[in-house]
């Protein structure tokens, strides 16, 4: 298997269902790294990363958990959505060491598959275009976008609204990816549009080759 996969990114607004369409790509038999469950990962088990979140924002940040240390992740939001410069300021330290572990799994992945997929909801924001072979923006009408979030995270409408305004609009995302998936209707309807654009990523691979 080549060591060089085929690199898709998807992007997306909180919310659009990235994770939906992973779970679509993954029945596919492609492997999907998710940049979120990353940070997480490195949230609970980098000290270096811990160390230098605790001393830009202190140690009401950081909650201790069965004798181990981690990084509070709703309490480091409550701070960071409220406050553009402490949101580049994670961004900063959290960026680089997400990025050189999505390479390693990558790496990896390309093991078992010539074309992997990886969730990264903040693409555009942290200028990562040339990091990936082509990028899928994810999108939802705005109703259905701010239920979902408010649902799944137990919000208030104005954090929904702040969590939504700290990222770049839907459109812009769109319009600069090279491919989109609507993801505003059914799972099926989602379906539908992934594999056809597999099918024609497959066309082009094989055109290549």
């Amino acid at each position: 298997m080549s060591k060089s996969p085929y690199v898709i990114g998807i992007t997306g607004t909180i919310g659009s269902g990235k994770s939906a369409v992973g779970h679509v790509l993954e029945r596919m038999g492609i492997p999907v790294i998710d940049s979120d469950a990353v940070v997480h990962e490195l949230f609970e088990d980098s000290v270096d990363l811990r160390s230098a979140i605790r001393n830009r924002f202190g140690d009401s940040v950081i909650v201790s958990h069965n004798g181990k240390e981690k990084v509070d992740r709703a309490a480091l939001g409550q701070i960071v959505f409220k406050d553009t410069d402490a949101r580049k300021a994670l961004e900063a330290i959290v960026h680089p060491a997400t990025i050189a572990e999505c390479r390693r799994q990558i790496a990896k992945a390309s093991e078992r598959s010539d074309v992997v997929a990886v969730l990264v909801p903040l693409l555009f924001e942290a200028n990562l275009e040339e990091q990936y072979d082509e990028i899928w923006a994810i999108y939802a009408d705005a109703e259905t976008l701010k239920k979902r979030i408010q649902q799944r995270d137990q919000l208030s409408m104005q954090d929904v609204d702040r969590r939504i305004a700290a990222q770049l609009p839907q459109e812009e995302k769109v319009s600069r990816a090279d491919y989109s998936v609507d993801n505003s209707g059914t799972v099926e309807e989602t379906a539908k549009q992934v594999e056809e654009l597999i099918s024609q990523l497959r066309v082009r691979i094989s055109s290549q080759t």
